[in-house]
């Protein structure tokens, strides 16, 4: 009969109950740091230029070189074209105007291939006359207001109509009109709500006092041979 050796198996069994109580006692592994992720930053797109009044554009004819031409943009917002006549060109992007001529030509060029740059931009101003200190042009930017674009030219006269300025935009064949209040931004500091676009013109017309003055003096007293004075009867 085989007799079995005592305390074989001990250090076995021990080895493995060590084993055990160290699964229990030793504490989790430290989670891994976090790998460097640059943030994300939020890439506002370029806003896309339109046309304007003004602007030379050069349109090119891939395989009609001989139509190739230099054109500036009229000021009622046309181009003219040999094989695609007139087209509005203001207020669109150059790749919508790509798209115009390529369907106003369709039918006298097969598959025609349009590019359109434009050579030189427009030196784009607003014009503001009548009753300010500097009547004259002001360079146009995004988000100008008639009050800017007043203040710029030295502000209001003393005889200024505050509260009937107009403004004038031009259309595709004419002018369109509409009047501007300046008694609230003035007075209470209440903010603009409107923008002027590339071309517009502003007008501020005269008080009543102020033509009075105006008729007294182109009609009475330059027209007089004495100048009145004091006592003489009629005094302005």
């Amino acid at each position: 009969m085989r007799q079995v050796r005592r305390g074989a198996g001990v250090p076995v069994i021990a080895l493995l109950a060590t084993c055990a109580c160290a699964s229990h006692s030793s504490p989790p592994p430290a989670p891994l740091p976090p790998l460097d992720v640059a943030p994300e930053v939020a890439v506002s797109e370029p806003s896309v230029y339109r046309l304007h009044v003004g602007d030379l554009l050069r349109v090119k004819f891939l395989y009609h070189p001989e139509l190739d031409i230099r054109v500036p943009i009229r000021p009622d917002g046309d181009i003219t074209l040999q094989v695609a006549g007139q087209i509005h060109a203001a207020g669109l992007t150059t790749t919508d105007l790509e798209q115009a001529i390529r369907e106003r030509s369709s039918d006298r060029l097969r598959d025609p291939e349009i590019s359109v740059l434009v050579a030189q931009v427009a030196d784009t101003k607003v014009y503001v006359g009548g009753e300010v200190r500097i009547p004259g042009f002001v360079a146009f930017h995004e988000g100008l207001t008639p009050l800017q674009a007043i203040m710029d030219r030295g502000g209001f006269t003393d005889t200024a109509r505050q509260d009937s300025v107009l403004r004038l935009t031009p259309a595709r064949t004419d002018y369109q009109g509409t009047r501007l209040d300046f008694t609230k931004p003035l007075s209470e500091g209440t903010p603009e709500g409107t923008r002027l676009g590339a071309g517009d013109v502003l007008f501020i017309p005269r008080t009543f006092i102020g033509d009075v003055n105006t008729f007294v003096r182109l009609y009475i007293r330059d027209v007089l041979p004495i100048p009145p004075r004091i006592g003489a009867g009629t005094s302005f």
